[in-house]
């Protein structure tokens, strides 16, 4: 069978082999909880793999050829490289000989192109299930990079031409300069993450012994209101757009609200209790805002500034009485009905 031939054979295959794999190390990393930008798979084309078998001189293609089908992750920090690494190492056949981290490949004066590669196959016991019948030892190749270093690799390698060959030199020294400043921010972002997972720990450990000392920021707060949720067996809504709780912590800070023991004081007595009476629901902004409403609504409208609109909920009539809901429904502007106020409804805010 002449190489042609060969790849005929083989090309149908690999394009199944290119779709299953993905399809694997997608649920693998979801699995593992493993952040990533994206997974993407490509199978080499005919002409493609004849011009790399020419180029290279493959004697024997079917064993030399290790990369008609390329699957590419792209992950965000340069530790999660190591997450898939091991996750790699542990789920597939690795061919050791074939694979290498390019990173350490580069002497420790140079800067360039960075990337992590294995060449596998899916493995003998995977290899015999009847949805992969027919792909049992042909060989794939991962490529795992961080957003900087496919940035790094799609502009001076992958794909633009400008930057590709040998550049005047002072040019050249740029180039790599800039490189550099990517390979900086790369290890940079990695650190400041993996503060960021310590900086969790010590609130959780923080938490768990009673300190709520620390102050109110984007990822204490978030920290509070799982806790909280879980506690309580309060599940909350999911919400329509995500900042990371940016303005609610500005919010609370014009409130006067500056540390989660401040947070802790304005929670409303019964307020888990009220909302399962009333059916009420609701997303993390909605409970925090509701917190400070509940606690004093008139000092809310005179301190924070906020550009959201908030339809009536039945929880307030749990907190007021009827001459302060109607006080409070109309600062919002909300329409109601003489019936709808009244004194007989009974609510137990007893925790």
């Amino acid at each position: 069978m002449n190489t042609e031939q060969w790849l005929d054979e083989t090309l149908p295959r690999h394009a199944r082999l290119t779709q299953a794999v993905v399809t694997i190390i997608e649920n693998l990393l979801k699995s593992r909880e493993i952040d990533y930008l994206t997974i993407t798979g490509r199978t080499k084309d005919k002409q493609g793999a004849l011009e790399k078998i020419k180029r290279k001189g493959y004697k024997d293609p079917a064993k030399q050829l290790t990369d008609l089908s390329g699957i590419r992750i792209i992950v965000f920090f340069e530790s999660d490289i190591q997450a898939v690494s091991e996750l790699v190492t542990a789920s597939f056949c690795v061919d050791k000989e074939n694979s290498l981290n390019k990173d350490r490949l580069l002497s420790t004066d140079q800067i360039g192109y960075r990337s992590v590669h294995f060449v596998c196959d899916l493995g003998d016991q995977r290899g015999t299930l009847p949805e992969f019948h027919g792909l049992s030892g042909l060989k794939f190749e991962f490529q795992v990079r961080t957003v900087l270093q496919h940035a790094w690799a799609e502009l001076a390698h992958d794909r633009n031409y400008k930057f590709s060959g040998k550049l005047p030199r002072e040019i050249e020294r740029k180039l790599y300069l800039y490189a550099g400043m990517l390979e900086i921010a790369d290890k940079g972002f990695d650190e400041i993450s993996t503060q960021i997972d310590d900086y969790i720990r010590s609130l959780q450990q923080r938490s768990a012994e009673g300190d709520l000392s620390a102050e109110i920021d984007s990822i204490s707060l978030a920290q509070f209101i799982e806790d909280w949720s879980r506690e309580n067996d309060f599940p909350l809504d999911e919400a329509f757009f995500k900042d990371k709780y940016g303005e609610l912590v500005e919010e609370l800070k014009q409130f006067g609200v500056t540390t989660l023991f401040d947070l802790k004081e304005i929670i409303p007595n019964g307020y888990q209790k009220i909302s399962k009476q009333v059916g009420h629901s609701t997303t993390a902004y909605g409970l925090i805002r509701n917190w400070m409403l509940i606690t004093d609504w008139r000092r809310f409208l005179r301190e924070v500034t906020f550009n959201w609109v908030m339809s009536e909920p039945e929880i307030f009539r749990a907190y007021f009485d009827v001459n302060e809901f109607s006080e409070f429904a109309k600062s919002f502007e909300w329409e109601i009905e003489s019936n709808e106020v009244s004194d007989e409804d009974d609510f137990d805010i007893t925790n």
